[in-house]
């Protein structure tokens, strides 16, 4: 009978070995691949704290004073009522086309386009700009353009008709034969 415990035994521990070998390479086999951790973020650029919200922070309500713009220039404009817009050079920046009402630099805006004169709003109070001149208009004019015409009150323009623009110029006249030679004095002209 201990024959038979001992070769159970055996035949247990055998079975045991076998499952503990199964189990492992199940486990190895159906287990996905570790993957590498991300990288860490970035911390955030520092930036200059806010003013105003450093002074709310501790107590102050009143609102911080903003930077406007001083060196705007008109360039245009153009009065339509509601749908006026002037054309504006803002820092130095090209000039760009604003609408009545909107914001041209932060704290700046457009509020009216007057004849001669843009009138911008800001918390400072307003602020006017003033238009270049216009160029003056000759109503009555002088000669026409090179290759117009004038006929009574109509003036046209050239045609295009692959003509050059400038006419051309004119070859010079041909120079006069030269006399034919003559012989030295003295001797005769031959004859044949």
């Amino acid at each position: 009978m201990l024959k038979k415990i001992a070769t159970a035994a055996v035949h247990l521990l055998f079975f045991a070995g076998v499952v503990a070998i199964a189990a492992y390479w199940s486990v190895r086999i159906f287990t996905p691949v570790p993957t590498a951790a991300p990288p860490p973020l970035l911390p955030p650029p520092l930036r200059d704290p806010d003013a105003a919200a450093a002074a709310r922070m501790f107590g102050k309500v009143e609102a911080a004073p903003t930077a406007v713009a001083t060196n705007v220039q008109a360039v245009g404009a153009f009065a339509a009522g509601k749908s006026s817009s002037a054309i504006l050079a803002v820092d130095g920046r090209p000039a760009r086309v604003f609408l009545v009402g909107q914001e041209v630099a932060p704290g700046l805006r457009l509020a009216a386009i007057e004849a001669d004169v843009v009138v911008l709003d800001s918390p400072g109070g307003r602020q006017e700009v003033r238009l270049p001149p216009r160029p003056a208009v000759a109503i009555s004019g002088g000669a026409p353009a090179p290759n117009f015409t004038r006929d009574g009150n109509t003036l046209s323009a050239p045609t295009s008709t692959g003509a050059p623009a400038v006419a051309p110029r004119a070859a010079p006249p041909p120079a006069a034969p030269s006399p034919p030679p003559q012989a030295p004095p003295g001797t005769a002209p031959q004859t044949q």
